[in-house]
């Protein structure tokens, strides 16, 4: 059970190809929020079950009442949050186990306590099982798509752009202001960009969030910028397949990305980056590390010096340098 965090689900994931290899003939359940379930690969044949966004607690009993018709045997809480110790309490399911967190461990039999909160979240979601006795082979997260879905995501793409390479897709979007790169630095870097290869980038989108992703492409100017139609969420990893580079901040898509093993630009600041960065060779991870108060996990600030100081000519540089695509104009 993991009800909220995009990206959360996708550190997850190698825990779930575990559990389907040890377990072939199992009935697995998964509980999330919709539509975070669309990124549960088929093959693992599991059954996902999603509670709407900003669920009551009317639709938290209706997910536990959902949980008592499987009759399963266990239930892993991994999220540990009232709501969904709640409907663990209450989904009449015998072992219970969840992380010690204060008043909530009265919802499990078994709790956990990591040694270290700051462990990366794939390694920390299986020490949570191995905590309980159960091990297996971990395996990097893979999100699966076929050949149909990634038409259909390239089909979201106008027409004349849907060919072109390198392909630069760019996430100016984060959940919180804090952590989020300035338009202008956005707009500075698809300048540089463009100058240096002569390709438009892609800004990509979610729900909510298209207006600002058509203000940042005319600001940035239409010949060198450009958007997507509406996707749903495996549409939107199946794309994002098909991208050269993502440049991103500390989002659920940064780490899709990494999911469909394209190349990604991460972009920290007043976020930890240990336990969520993309791991792997291919993949870039920038920050300041001269600015005394990063790290400072602040919602807001007021001068976001992380974030500023983290210059588009420096993040192009390091582009440069790393991948090659192409050389300061």
């Amino acid at each position: 059970m993991r009800l909220r965090g995009l990206g959360d689900i996708v550190h997850l994931l190698p825990v779930l190809r575990m559990l389907r290899e040890q377990n072939p003939g199992e009935t697995i359940g998964f509980f999330c929020q919709r539509p975070f379930g669309q990124i549960i690969p088929a093959e693992l044949q599991i059954r996902v079950v999603e509670m709407p966004p900003g669920a009551g607690f009317a639709q938290l009993l209706e997910l536990a009442r959902q949980i008592r018709k499987y009759r399963f045997d266990k239930v892993f809480d991994l999220f540990s949050n009232p709501a969904t110790a709640i409907v663990t309490a209450l989904s009449g399911i015998g072992q219970r186990y969840g992380f010690d967190y204060r008043v909530r461990r009265w919802a499990y039999n078994r709790t956990y306590t990591p040694p270290d909160p700051n462990k990366h979240l794939m390694r920390l979601f299986a020490d949570f099982f191995e905590h309980f006795g159960v091990t297996g082979e971990l395996k990097l997260p893979q999100i699966s798509y076929s050949s149909a879905l990634i038409d259909r995501a390239m089909a979201a793409l106008p027409e004349q752009y849907r060919a072109i390479r390198p392909l630069l897709g760019i996430n100016p979007h984060a959940t919180y202001q804090s952590k989020a790169w300035p338009e202008e630095h956005f707009c500075e870097f698809i300048r540089l960009w463009y100058e240096a290869t002569r390709q438009p980038a892609l800004i990509t989108w979610g729900p909510g969030e298209r207006a600002a992703a058509e203000a940042l492409a005319e600001k940035a100017g239409r010949e060198r910028a450009f958007v997507h139609e509406s996707l749903r969420i495996d549409e939107f990893a199946a794309l994002l397949s098909q991208l050269s580079l993502f440049l991103t901040c500390d989002t659920g898509p940064m780490n899709i990305a990494w999911a469909v093993d394209t190349p990604v630009v991460a972009l920290f600041g007043p976020t930890t980056r240990e336990p969520v960065y993309p791991r792997g060779d291919k993949h870039l991870v920038l920050y300041s590390d001269s600015v005394d108060c990063l790290q400072c996990h602040r919602e807001t600030c007021s001068h976001k010096s992380c974030m500023y100081s983290l210059t588009p000519e420096k993040v192009f540089d390091a582009v440069v340098k790393k991948y090659g695509y192409c050389k300061r104009p």
